[in-house]
């Protein structure tokens, strides 16, 4: 055998000896020899002088836009708009409106974060338009191509970082339109403003989902603790807070609603469906609206007014509802009862429109919305007579016990049966609308805003207060 030959077959019984001894040795071998090439290729690329100036860019760009959004002059606000990427619901609409108030504005910057602050080609796009305008600013960064690393590991670090990139902003205040901050927002410094809706948790808590009460009752008392300031939607819901010792009042401003969001949509025709003559109710069908009582209302003033119209709901089914569902269903059979369901905005102006009396009659309301879409729809209001209602609708309605279907049947009765009331309830209910409006919401929540970072604003008029 050559010399040659014999250190190569020697070289080869080393190798297999090595290998059959230290087996990881000889894995990280192979790898090296075969991988290493690969990755090494991809270090110096990575590292070529192109890609280098293009992440220095990007830095500096990513610098810079923190500087200017921490050198702002103005008051800053952040706020999440993850309910956005939703269907609105009275919560969503809240705040919808509420920055499109405010949008205009050039006393304030409100910085809206969505359900991530890191643009990415697969990021789905919101359900509703975003208001814009000078006084509010999306935080979106960009992540472009052709960086050190690859963009989608560099978006996934971002993302993970969310609370940091947040904090950087250093807003003066962090507003929570529905009870809590999110968590993204914890490492944030500024002064903590929540708006509470109600206190359906602490008056009827077996209305609520299993899992709403659980949040509701462990978490809500802490953050209205860390609160400057707190929002409330009606003076009785400042009360509420008042009675249950969650807060002085000093910290409470009481804000009204602007008028109903469909009071800037053009009303079509009414869903295939709908009976010629009919009451009306909107809301999501659970126990907290009272439906089993208006129904045993309705079957009283069928017996007393045979000529009285169908019933008609509007809304999904919502939690705890077998028995409101199988009560509609049975009235549906014997042809009083319509559940229309979900219904577009132009649907739904109509149906105010058309019907001959709207009904309200809940266990308990923070505000009640739908008071206010009756009124301006001049359809009259029979509700339930509960502080909020008394306060939104005031002379507007006609009021029963929640617990009277009696009652309230002989309420519609007399709204059905006299024209001089559906005039006066008609008329009272435009007057009263007319007392809403998002510009005196949107300043009086600045008002709070700025009261909660230590500056002062020009105060609202006095009709803007509540």
């Amino acid at each position: 055998m050559e010399p040659q030959e014999q250190v190569a077959t020697g070289g080869r019984s080393i190798r297999r000896a090595l290998a059959r001894r230290f087996p990881r040795t000889r894995r990280l071998y192979n790898w090296i020899r075969i991988q290493g090439g690969y990755y090494l290729r991809r270090l110096l690329a990575m590292l070529s002088p192109r890609r280098l100036l293009a992440t220095g860019a990007w830095l500096g760009e990513v610098r810079r836009s923190f500087a200017a959004r921490r050198g702002e002059s103005r008051l800053t606000v952040g706020v999440e708009i993850a309910a956005f990427w939703e269907p609105l619901t009275g919560v969503g609409w809240y705040l919808y409106r509420l920055l499109e108030a405010v949008s205009k504005r050039d006393d304030v910057r409100v910085r809206l974060y969505g359900p991530t602050v890191v643009d990415s080609p697969d990021m789905v796009a919101p359900q509703v338009e975003i208001p814009a305008g000078a006084a509010l600013e999306r935080v979106l960064h960009q992540v472009p191509d052709g960086l050190m690393l690859p963009r989608g590991l560099i978006i996934r670090l971002l993302r993970r970082l969310e609370p940091l990139l947040i904090a950087a902003d250093a807003n003066e205040v962090l507003f929570a339109p529905n009870y809590f901050l999110p968590r993204r927002f914890r490492l944030a410094a500024g002064s903590r403003v929540i708006t509470v809706h109600d206190l359906g948790f602490r008056t009827v808590p077996w209305t609520l989902r299993d899992e709403t009460l659980r949040e509701l009752t462990g978490k809500l008392e802490h953050s209205i603790f860390e609160a400057s300031r707190v929002i409330t939607v009606s003076r009785a819901i400042k009360d509420e807070l008042a009675r249950y010792g969650y807060s002085e009042a000093d910290r409470v401003r009481a804000v009204h609603h602007g008028p109903g969001h469909l009071s800037e949509v053009a009303a079509g025709a009414v869903p295939a469906g709908t009976p010629a003559s009919f009451a009306l109710h909107v809301g999501t069908l659970e126990p907290r609206k009272n439906i089993l009582m208006l129904l045993r209302a309705w079957q009283l003033l069928r017996r007393r007014l045979p000529e009285a119209p169908d019933l008609v709901f509007c809304g999904h089914f919502g939690w705890k509802a077998e028995m409101i569902q199988a009560r509609i269903a049975e009235g549906g059979r014997e042809g009083w009862v319509h559940h229309l369901g979900y219904v577009s905005e132009e649907q739904l102006a109509a149906l105010y429109r058309d019907a001959s009396v709207v009904v309200f009659p809940s266990l308990y309301e923070g505000f009640g919305l739908p008071a206010v879409e009756a009124f301006w729809s001049g359809t009259p209001l029979v509700c339930s007579d509960i502080p909020a209602l008394r306060e939104v609708a005031g002379d507007a309605a006609l009021y029963a016990p929640t617990d009277r279907p009696d009652l309230f049947a002989e309420r519609v009765e007399r709204v059905l049966e006299s024209d001089e009331t559906r005039r006066q309830l008609a008329s009272a209910g435009r007057k009263r609308v007319q007392t809403l409006s998002w510009t005196r919401s949107g300043q009086t929540t600045i008002e709070v805003w700025s009261a909660a970072a230590g500056r002062s604003v020009a105060a609202a008029s006095e009709e803007a207060r509540v």
